[in-house]
């Protein structure tokens, strides 16, 4: 019984030993915070200093905290910060930036019958700018100035401020004031003004974000904010004010849903830098002259098969490059100069989707002739390209015979072949012991398609006896030197060893045998005519012989 209840009392203190510790509120004061355990903010507070999310613990916000400027956040890889609450920095510093057709409305109630409004722009208009400024049938031009003031109506009408510009220098608006004859003075930062084909940008961050674990933000507000997604972010249903650009680095990903994106500290309320993941549903961006977000690679190296290959461009980037550049000797080269044509897919402030749609051509011209290869340029940091070349192989030397007259010609046939993906029309020449030798053609030209086998025709003299050896190679361009070993077999092909003899030397061995044959005709002859001879003279012994029997016997008949 002791023991049943010595072993539920430590599994009790096992069970309450794992509860995570809760923090009901932020920590204040300039200090470095560090989360350990799973923490949950309930209460409202301030956050002053750094706070690290540790890896294995999550911190989760469910309260408003308002972050001193300079704070800065760190989620580690395999931590999770959760807002389900509100982040606020201090400090916020916004402008309007102005496009050429904007406009702004404001409508203060019936608070006077009419007052001055002053329109603060961040610089001073230049004096041969066209920026003219509308207010109730009132057309004033800003040339030179800072500020513009116009009487305004303030019994409850809508006010109505229309810009036609046409000016080089970006501009944006500081502040809106309103004073009346009460001397009250009401003032519009740009966050509070509504307006129509304009955007709010913001010139700092009030602290930083940067997650390397996971960051979730549900119907949620984050305002200040320099958020950088290494690792996982989410956001759903919430508020950003001048939290951007939201970064996503290669290896991250962000997926954002029917949030509010206002204000942001560049031209895009999101980056997606490289390869990073992006999944952009039902939200409103800054909009504007402010993209909804933007694909931005690091750089855009393209490493082709050689130096000094054409490189020309069409089409690049987010303004539409044509341009024309050479590969280096390590056959690279950049066509990322730019932010602008580094920006390979982006989408509008009125949400349009957009994508590069460039070219590259690579091009090398040659004795061999013109190689040339079009690609659509890729939307990576780094792509490998190769201009498609031909490749020239001298297969075989075929010898008509093994011996030669010196001072004459022997024939071969020689025969090449393109094993490239490229026709061209090289030039071959015939060497032994590496020294040019006499040909006839002396330079063996040959024009091939892909897949295409020449046989040619050659006669090859010599000077000097002696065993030679002939071997052809192709003749390289000085333009296609970096290319050798990619375009022909450098060995080349040789023949079979020919032994090359003066004519003299040759014709010594034939008169020998001819003497001999004659002289065993000659003794042939002399046997035969020999052995004719005797044999007629018996012959005509024995005739003679026979004629003497018969006379004989004729005259013993006749006795």
């Amino acid at each position: 019984m002791r023991r049943t209840l010595l072993v539920t009392i430590l599994l009790m203190i096992a069970t309450f030993s794992s509860i995570p510790i809760t923090s009901a509120t932020a920590p204040s004061g300039n200090s470095e915070e560090i989360i350990s355990s799973s923490t949950t903010w309930d209460e409202d507070g301030t956050l002053n200093g750094t706070l690290l999310v540790e890896s294995g613990s999550s911190l989760t916000i469910n309260s408003n905290v308002s972050v001193v400027t300079g704070s800065s956040i760190t989620v580690e890889e395999g931590a999770t910060l959760n807002l389900n609450g509100d982040l606020v920095g201090a400090e916020l510093d916004s402008l309007l930036r102005l496009q050429s057709d904007s406009s702004l409305m404001f409508n203060l109630g019936d608070v006077a019958e009419s007052g001055t409004m002053r329109l603060q722009f961040d610089h001073q208009i230049m004096a041969d700018a066209q920026f003219d400024i509308t207010v109730g049938g009132i057309t004033i031009d800003a040339g030179e100035q800072e500020f513009v003031d116009f009487t305004v109506p303030l019994n409850g009408s809508d006010i109505i401020v229309d810009f036609s510009t046409f000016y080089s220098v970006i501009t944006h608006i500081e502040s809106v004031s309103f004073a009346h004859s009460g001397g009250t003075v009401v003032n519009y930062i740009p966050l509070e003004m509504s307006y129509e084909r304009a955007s709010l940008v913001w010139l700092s961050s009030s602290f930083s974000i940067d997650v390397l674990g996971s960051f979730t933000m549900d119907s949620a507000t984050l305002d200040g904010a320099d958020l950088n997604c290494v690792g996982q972010c989410s956001i759903t249903g919430s508020q950003l004010t001048g939290s951007a650009p939201i970064n996503i680095q290669t290896d991250g990903a962000l997926t954002i849903t029917d949030s509010n994106i206002a204000g942001s500290r560049t031209d895009e309320d999101i980056v997606a830098h490289d390869a990073a993941g992006l999944t952009y549903t039902s939200n409103t961006g800054t909009g504007g002259d402010t993209d909804s977000w933007i694909r931005l690679l690091s750089e855009r190296i393209i490493q082709t098969n050689g130096e000094g290959i054409k490189v020309d461009q069409t089409g690049i980037g987010y303004a539409n490059y044509t341009r024309y550049d050479e590969t280096n000797e390590t056959g690279i080269v950049s066509i990322g100069s730019s932010e602008f044509s580094r920006i390979v897919e982006w989408m509008d402030g009125d949400g349009q989707v957009f994508a590069e749609t460039g070219e590259l051509t690579l091009t090398v011209t040659s004795g061999w002739g013109t190689f040339s290869t079009t690609i659509a340029a890729p939307h990576t940091a780094y792509a490998e390209v190769n201009v498609s070349l031909p490749y020239i192989s001298i297969d075989d030397i075929d010898m008509e015979d093994n011996f030669a007259n010196v001072n004459e010609s022997i024939g071969f046939m020689l025969t090449v072949s393109n094993k490239g993906g490229s026709e061209a029309t090289a030039n071959i020449r015939c060497y032994v012991d590496g020294e040019d030798v006499d040909t006839a053609p002396s330079t063996v030209t040959v024009t091939l398609l892909p897949g295409e086998v020449s046989e040619t025709p050659v006669s090859w003299y010599s000077y000097e006896d002696g065993l030679k050896v002939i071997t052809c190679k192709a003749l390289i361009p000085d333009i296609l030197e970096g290319f050798t070993d990619e375009i022909t077999n450098v060995e080349g092909a040789s023949s079979q060893e020919v032994s090359w003899t003066y004519k003299d030397e040759v014709a010594d061995a034939p008169l020998i045998i001819y003497g001999t044959v004659v002289l065993a005709i000659l003794a042939g002859l002399w046997l035969f005519t020999r052995n004719k001879t005797y044999n007629d003279t018996e012959l005509e012994e024995e005739k003679q012989y026979s004629e003497g029997i018969e006379e004989i016997a004729t005259e013993s008949n006749e006795d």
